[in-house]
C-alpha cells in the first residue's frame, strides 16, 4: 500500500480547513475591527497565504522525502527537533483553537452551557483516534467527507440570498491602514493554511497538474471564504460583531423558512463534520512532531506522541476554561508574536535550506520515519 495522497486528497483537504475554520467566529470578531471592510483582511490574508503556498510548492518540487527528514539529514537531530517543537506549538494552537470553536458552536446551536468536562472527554476522543491515524487515511476519509460539506455550505448560502443587503459592505474600501495591517496580524493563526504542504511534502504523489491542482484548490477555498464573509456583512451590516457564529447565523435570517421547514437544522448537524475533520488534520500535524522529536527509537512513537499531545490539549483547555474568550485574548495579545514568526519567517528559511549551492535542487530518494 502506498503511503503517498494524491493531489486530489491534498487540495480537498486544504478546502476543508480552509472553509471550517473560518466560518465560526472568525467574521464576527474581525467585523468588530473592520466594520464593512472585514472581507478585506480576509482577501489581503488569503493573498499572503497564496505567496507562501507557492513557496512550499516550489519545496515540493525539489524534495522527494518529508521536510523534518530531510533537515535532519541535512543539518542534524538538534536542528531538525527545534523546527519540530516550533512547528508542533503553532499545530498545537491550531488544534485548540477549533477545539474552541466546535465548543462556541455547539453551546452557540444548543443554547445551553454544555458541560465541559464531557465535552473535553468526548473531543478528546476524537483527537486521540484522528492523531493515531497516518495522514494517508485522513486523506482517503475526505472524499467523503467533502460532499457533506459542500452541501451544507450551498444549503446555508441558499438560505441567507434574501437576507444579503450590499449596502451594508458601504462605504467600500474605507479603510485604516493601521488597523487593517494589525487586525491582519493579530489574526494569523486563523489563517496559515499553507502550512498544511509542510506535512504534504514528500507524502503527495506529484503529477505534471500538481501545482496547478493545489492552486486551484486554494483558490476556490479562499473564494468560498471571501463569498460567505460578504454574505455575513451584507446581512447584519454593523450588527456583525454580535453575531458569533456566521455559518449559524446567516440560515436564521428568513422567518418564513423558519417556520414552514428548519432546513438550517442540516447545516447546524453537517458543518461541524467538517469542524472535526479540520481538528483532527492539525492534531495529526502536531503528533508527527513529536513523533519526529522522540526519534526512531522509542518504542510505540505512535502511541506515546498521541497521549503527549492529548495530555498537552487538555492542559491548555483546562488553563482557558475551553472558552473563546479567553483563549482568544491570549492570541492576539501573546500567542500572535510567536505565531507571526514560525507561520511566514520559518518557510523562508527552509527555502534557502533546499537549496545546493550553486542553485541546483537536492532531490532524495523516498525515506519516511
Amino acid at each position: 500500500m502506498t503511503k503517498s495522497i494524491t493531489t486530489r486528497q491534498a487540495s480537498l483537504m486544504i478546502f476543508i480547513v480552509m472553509v471550517s475554520t473560518k466560518l465560526v467566529a472568525l467574521p464576527s470578531v474581525i467585523s468588530y475591527n473592520m466594520g464593512a471592510s472585514a472581507w478585506f483582511v480576509f482577501a489581503m490574508s488569503f493573498v499572503i497565504d497564496f505567496a507562501f503556498l507557492l513557496l512550499f510548492l516550489n519545496i515540493n518540487s525539489k524534495l522527494n522525502m518529508p521536510l523534518l527528514t530531510f533537515i535532519k539529514l541535512r543539518l542534524g537531530k538538534a536542528v531538525s527537533t527545534i523546527i519540530a517543537v516550533l512547528v508542533g506549538i503553532m499545530m498545537l494552537f491550531k488544534t485548540i483553537q477549533i477545539l474552541v470553536a466546535i465548543y462556541l458552536y455547539f453551546s452557540e446551536l444548543i443554547y445551553v452551557e454544555i458541560n465541559r468536562v464531557i465535552f473535553i472527554c468526548s473531543l478528546a476522543v476524537l483527537v486521540y483516534y484522528f492523531s493515531s491515524r497516518y495522514m494517508q487515511s485522513l486523506a482517503r476519509s475526505v472524499e467523503i467527507v467533502i460532499f457533506v460539506v459542500a452541501g451544507s455550505l450551498v444549503l446555508s448560502l441558499i438560505l441567507s440570498l434574501k437576507a444579503i443587503n450590499l449596502e451594508n459592505l458601504l462605504p467600500f474600501l474605507n479603510l485604516n491602514f493601521y488597523t487593517t495591517t494589525k487586525t491582519m496580524l493579530f489574526h494569523n493563526l486563523w489563517f496559515g493554511d499553507f502550512w498544511l504542504m509542510f506535512f504534504f511534502v514528500g507524502n503527495i504523489k506529484k503529477q505534471q497538474t500538481t501545482n496547478r491542482q493545489i492552486i486551484m484548490g486554494y483558490l476556490i477555498s479562499a473564494l468560498t471564504v471571501l463569498v460567505f464573509v460578504v454574505a455575513f456583512t451584507g446581512t447584519f451590516g454593523y450588527l456583525a460583531p454580535i453575531f458569533r457564529v456566521c455559518i449559524i447565523d446567516i440560515t436564521e435570517v428568513s422567518p418564513r423558512l423558519l417556520n414552514q421547514a428548519r432546513f438550517n437544522w442540516l447545516v447546524n448537524f453537517t458543518f461541524p463534520i467538517a469542524l472535526i475533520y479540520a481538528m483532527g488534520i492539525y492534531s495529526n500535524c502536531s503528533m508527527l512532531c513529536i513523533k519526529h522529536i522522540l526519534g526512531k527509537n522509542t518504542k510505540s512513537k505512535t502511541t506515546i506522541s498521541t497521549i503527549l499531545l492529548l495530555g498537552a490539549i487538555v492542559a491548555v483547555a483546562i488553563v482557558f476554561n475551553l472558552t473563546f474568550t479567553n483563549l482568544y485574548y491570549f492570541l492576539i495579545d501573546v500567542f500572535f508574536y510567536f505565531n507571526t514568526a514560525v507561520q511566514y519567517v520559518l518557510p523562508i528559511v527552509l527555502l534557502v535550506l533546499v537549496q545546493k549551492p550553486g542553485g541546483k535542487n537536492l532531490m532524495w530518494r523516498p525515506l519516511y520515519d
